[in-house]
């Protein structure tokens, strides 16, 4: 039987009690590409519950005849109150758990000095916003260029700026509340998280869109580091020289198209040059973006997927966006990006 459900937790993610039947409605996006990750809303009926709305949490959660599974642990935003003539309720704000590390500043200047590794220093900063359940892969990488960041920056800024900086991931939470520390994967060496196919059994519908820039889309992108006084900057650029693609130099007149250099904190010239090519990746990306929607699915943003329409092409894409209702006959409305 498909049907949601909803844990109240406490502020380190222990379930408290459920309150599923308060529950009269609601919607949450999951956003791959914005930094918080998305955001929602719960329309909640006054039943006694006791929640305290500054220091409660909130998970939802998908249950399926095959499967359950958590879509997503939120924090909630001070109610609106809903009088009737029958009851209260409250119209509640549901905002991501990266808004933990994006609304607590450093109290003082913060500082990594070359040598000292990375990852120990972005966890270290994440634990002192108070959150424990954090999943991380390692890595020996170190600064090779000291780094300081004024007091009253956003920890959340300065966590992301440093796992660019060795190639990694932006800073994120899975639908159970973790957070994830994880290198970056190229599209195409993703695994296949899902295949969607035409046919009788399909879970996606047949309607869909595609859509393409192509005027904007750059053959170059340039990225610098910040030099000091013993050294200049390094300097990252990635081209699209390839004959057969459609935005190369040569497709496109022998003429460079790309932004001016964007200023990025990179601990070597082969994260550098990593970057670049991402850049350029990303911002060829809008060439093509499908909307589909298709079955409650327990797909994570970012995750690559394979669709198969009515005409029979194969397409790869990335996961940018899923919003759905709180419904349990709800489906999925999803962006994606398809991968050249």
């Amino acid at each position: 039987m498909l049907r949601w459900s909803f844990d109240l937790l406490d502020a380190q993610d222990r379930p408290l009690r459920e309150v599923s039947p308060a529950v009269g409605g609601g919607s949450a996006d999951i956003v791959a590409q914005s930094p918080l990750g998305g955001s929602g809303k719960l329309l909640l009926d006054d039943l006694g519950q006791g929640i305290d709305f500054m220091e409660h949490r909130l998970r939802a959660t998908f249950h399926s005849d095959a499967a359950s599974w958590p879509v997503g642990t939120f924090l909630m935003t001070s109610p609106v109150e809903k009088h009737t003539r029958f009851k209260l309720g409250w119209e509640v704000g549901l905002l991501t758990k990266m808004n933990i590390p994006a609304e607590d500043t450093t109290d003082a200047r913060f500082s990594l000095a070359v040598g000292e590794p990375v990852i120990p220093a972005v966890v270290a900063l994440l634990q002192s916003t108070g959150e424990t359940r954090i999943a991380v892969t390692p890595s020996d990488k170190v600064r090779t260029a000291e780094v300081t960041y004024p007091a009253g920056t956003s920890k959340l800024k300065i966590i992301n700026e440093l796992l660019q900086s060795i190639g990694y991931w932006s800073l994120w939470c899975d639908g159970s509340g973790q957070f994830r520390i994880e290198p970056y994967a190229d599209p195409a060496s993703r695994p296949v998280a899902f295949e969607f196919q035409h046919g009788e059994d399909s879970l996606h519908f047949p309607e869909w869109d595609r859509e393409q820039n192509l005027s904007d889309v750059p053959n170059k992108v340039t990225l610098v580091t910040r030099g000091d006084e013993d050294s200049e900057g390094l300097i990252g650029t990635a081209k699209n020289e390839d004959p057969a693609s459609p935005f190369s130099f040569q497709a496109r007149g022998h003429r460079w198209i790309g932004p001016e250099a964007e200023t990025v904190e990179a601990e070597s010239q082969a994260v550098l040059d990593q970057l670049a090519a991402r850049k350029l990746a990303d911002l060829m990306a809008p060439v093509a973006r499908l909307k589909v929607t298709h079955a409650m699915l327990n797909l994570d943003p970012n995750a690559l997927v394979a669709f198969t329409p009515e005409d029979g092409r194969r397409r790869l894409a990335t996961i940018q966006r899923m919003s759905m209702n709180f419904d349990p006959f709800t489906d999925i409305s999803a962006e994606w990006r398809e991968v050249a």
